[in-house]
């Protein structure tokens, strides 16, 4: 017979095992150590609902893509990078192609039992049950509409059943120039909870492109003799790839702004990328986007990015005369695919319509002074923001600033319409 403080022992030891977190196997961000265990009230919910974790799932590849039932839209993820099903509601598991076996069709609506079981029809499956036979398709559909400084307004995402289409981002495509002059997407709490671990695949045109071979465009051996051929000159002095000075394709909504796998495998489109300086990608523009989904995740916000290029960035040719860079030309000798002045990001937060733009120059040869001429569009504020960890007058890892939004508009045109009414800092 056990004694009266044994019981009291074992509840207490069993009370404490309950609030142990699993450890993971990957590394975890600092976010995510500081976050989850304040967040007791959250597992306890949980107890009688289902949850799936985002990053370290057990979910298995190729991954669905996780619907609310009956709509076009993903499910949401918590601010801690759970997607939490009550009990008994219902979640989509989508594929493409068709779900794996022991599963079948396209898509399975699946109601949650607990933890990680769900019951299709009368039996029930565990979370790992519910993969695909090959990831899912993604596509650039054009939405009918034209956008600022574009041709036409592409919308990214995934053919669902019932002629239903989950819209990812949105593209502005110029298909006279082939420049896409900004990507939309959102942001909010639980963004930093991406998915890791998911392989970076090959970019592909997606249709677009006038049948180019892109990929190879980009190459460093093509991109280095069509910038000869441009600026009339043998350009080695340009390039230095153990020193990462080369022309990289340049993700406008990067791959870790979306949390889910498939959808972090729908950013490598061409329509989604620029020419960009790889000093420059890995330097400040990779502070950028680190920067704020981390501030974004800590500090719960939700907001809308529009993340683009502006401009044609120049080199001195034979005679010295600034030359503008581009990846093709067209049958007139007419620039395609330019490589970019400036990247920038334009934050909102529709709450209070505050918002900022983050601005980059896209050319480690520049000297200050060229900089300052021609790079700077507007007020630099940014000593008013703490939370980039960025070294902003570094050329080589890409000069730096911040402006209002309003101020850069008058420069860069062809942002869409949105109201702002002040600094968001």
């Amino acid at each position: 017979m056990w004694s009266p403080v044994a019981i009291v022992l074992l509840c207490l030891a069993a009370s404490s095992q309950a609030r142990l977190l699993p450890q993971d196997a990957e590394l975890l961000w600092s976010a995510d150590m500081i976050e989850l265990p304040q967040e007791p009230e959250l597992f306890e919910s949980r107890a009688s609902g289902c949850s799936i974790k985002i990053r370290s799932t057990e979910m298995k590849n190729p991954q669905p893509l996780l619907i609310k039932p009956g709509t076009s839209e993903f499910y949401p993820f918590s601010a801690s990078g759970y997607v939490d099903v009550e009990h008994d509601k219902t979640i989509e598991f989508h594929c493409t192609s068709a779900l794996a076996s022991p599963l079948s069709g396209k898509y399975v609506t699946a109601k949650c039992v607990g933890g990680t079981r769900f019951k299709v029809g009368d039996k029930e499956h565990e979370i790992e049950d519910f993969k695909c036979t090959s990831w899912p398709a993604f596509v650039g559909k054009k939405s009918g509409s034209s956008c600022n400084g574009g041709t036409t307004l592409i919308n990214v995402g995934f053919e669902l059943s019932g002629s239903r289409f989950a819209k990812q981002y949105d593209v502005c495509f110029n298909e006279n120039e082939e420049v896409t002059r900004y990507v939309y997407h959102t942001l909010d709490s639980g963004s930093n909870y991406y998915a890791t671990g998911v392989d970076r695949i090959n970019f592909a045109p997606g249709g677009y492109f006038a049948g180019k071979n892109v990929d190879k465009l980009y190459t460093q051996v093509t991109q280095k003799e069509t910038i000869d051929k441009a600026l009339g000159i043998d350009s080695s002095r340009y390039f230095d790839s153990a020193k990462n000075v080369f022309l990289a394709r340049g993700h406008m909504g990067a791959k870790a702004d979306f949390v889910y796998p498939p959808e972090q495998r729908a950013t490598f489109l061409f329509i989604n990328a620029a020419p960009q300086w790889q000093t420059f990608n890995a330097g400040n523009w990779a502070r950028v986007e680190d920067g704020v989904r981390d501030w974004v995740s800590k500090n719960k916000k939700y907001v809308e990015c529009w993340t683009g290029v502006w401009g044609v960035t120049t080199l001195p040719n034979k005679d010295g005369h600034q030359t503008g860079l581009y990846l093709a030309y067209d049958h007139n000798g007419n620039g395609l695919i330019p490589v970019p002045k400036l990247y920038f990001r334009v934050v909102i937060e529709p709450n209070t319509r505050k918002g900022i733009v983050f601005v980059g120059v896209n050319n480690p040869h520049l000297s200050l002074d060229e900089i300052k001429r021609d790079y700077i569009l507007c007020d630099d504020v940014s000593d008013r923001i703490n939370w980039i960890s960025w070294k902003k007058t570094d050329i080589t890892a890409g000069y730096s600033y911040a402006c209002e939004v309003n101020e850069f508009r008058k420069k860069v045109s062809h942002l869409p319409n949105f109201s702002v009414s002040g600094l968001l800092v």
